[in-house]
């Protein structure tokens, strides 16, 4: 007997849609004088979380677009990426793309790959 896996949708969905919301409030309230290793890798955690269900989802742009934020914000919060005004204006950026992608998701659409990758690369070219 197989499981019906679109019944998880919804709280997935609900559950990406209040990860980025979290994401974006640590992004806008970093002190660029004081590192917060915890507001870091609470950004972190919100990407690696998404990844992961979109993954056991089988949405696989999303998943693959999370990850490479997780990427970006693992850099930042492990200090091999700066933290600078400039960087996290890209990744706030980012966060509010994911968020369309998971809304399109949630109205039934699906999203474009290419668009997805093309965004990404724009993003990671980027952060310095």
């Amino acid at each position: 007997m197989s499981v019906d896996m679109s019944q998880f949708h919804d709280v997935l969905f609900e559950e990406c849609l209040e990860h980025l919301d979290i994401m974006k409030k640590e992004i806008e309230t970093i002190d660029y004088d004081a590192f917060d290793f915890e507001k870091m890798n609470t950004i972190y955690r919100g990407a690696h979380t998404i990844k992961g269900g979109c993954a056991m989802l089988e949405f696989n742009t999303e998943s693959a677009y999370a990850k490479e934020l997780e990427h970006l914000f693992m850099a930042m919060r492990d200090k091999t990426k700066q933290i600078t005004p400039e960087n996290l204006a890209v990744m706030s950026e980012a966060v509010e793309f994911l968020r369309a992608m998971i809304v399109t998701l949630q109205g039934k659409g699906t999203n474009d790959e290419a668009k997805a990758l093309a965004h990404l690369a724009k993003t990671q070219a980027a952060i310095v």
